[in-house]
């Protein structure tokens, strides 16, 4: 399975949102002023300004600023992209406790190599993460754990942690929960439950979630039959891409009537992504 499991840059678009936790964390204090100049010029695409006001206090030892920083040098943002003075200002915020930091840690690591060693570490570092409460952390540890990475094989907390993490909101572990009840694993089988989940990542815009939902509501698996609204999902599946999607919404459409096809096609274009609590 190795690294395939969390695409790595799948992570670096989901760190750029936690830059904004960052900024929320502040409050007031004397460095307020700097930081939120940082934070102005980093929406704004000047790097090298956000830079200059963020790295004074790094160096003073501000975490949300070192936490900052390696985004800065993980993503080539106003310096040359580094992974190695990434993860050293990722430490730096971890050590003072900062839990996107040690979540970005652990992503570095599991994105990194196919390294045992580097498992091992990612395991770490998104163990702390995710028993701060964030997320991504639980969802990741929790594919850890379903396929034992950086540690043995542990399917009952794969459930839990991609549980936690689908009941908050992501999507991602939404889908993946989905298919732990499909399958009965970690957990006894439960294709109700399993729709649901399909369900809950499909209103988020997840394209695999839209394909299996669409599926189950021809099919009637786990929840009752509904062939136009399967279609819908299938067609929103497609147009991101999902070639299985596009191979289902073929054979669908080729034995609806016009109408039907017609009103998954409307329900289609109205539809809009709901978002994450």
């Amino acid at each position: 399975m190795g690294t395939s499991i969390i695409r790595h840059n799948r992570w670096r678009r989901a760190r750029q949102g936690l830059l904004a936790l960052a900024l929320l964390a502040v409050g007031a204090n004397p460095a307020w002023a700097d930081f939120r100049a940082g934070w102005t010029a980093y929406q704004n695409g000047d790097f090298a300004t956000a830079l200059r006001e963020w790295r004074p206090l790094a160096e003073a030892g501000d975490a949300k600023a070192q936490y900052n920083l390696g985004i800065m040098y993980d993503e080539g943002r106003g310096v040359g992209e580094s992974a190695k003075d990434a993860v050293a200002w990722w430490e730096k915020a971890a050590a003072q406790g900062m839990a996107e930091a040690a979540q970005s840690l652990g992503l570095h690591y599991l994105g990194k190599t196919a390294d045992p060693a580097d498992y091992v570490k990612a395991r770490q570092w998104l163990e702390r993460a995710a028993k701060a409460g964030l997320p991504r952390a639980a969802y990741s540890l929790g594919k850890m754990h379903q396929y034992g990475l950086g540690g043995p094989k542990d399917p009952e907390q794969a459930f839990l942690l991609i549980r936690t993490a689908a009941e908050k909101g992501t999507d991602q572990a939404q889908y993946n929960l989905g298919k732990l009840f499909r399958d009965g694993v970690g957990t006894p089988a439960d294709p109700a439950a399993a729709a649901r989940w399909f369900l809950a990542a499909a209103e988020q815009g997840n394209p695999r979630a839209q394909s299996h939902i669409g599926v189950r509501l021809v099919k009637g698996e786990g929840v009752g039959r509904d062939e136009v609204q399967g279609l819908m999902w299938l067609i929103l599946a497609e147009r991101q891409g999902d070639s299985l999607a596009k191979q289902n919404r073929m054979a669908l459409a080729a034995r609806l009537s016009p109408a039907q096809v017609a009103e998954a096609e409307r329900r289609a274009a109205a539809f809009k992504p709901r978002q994450a609590p």
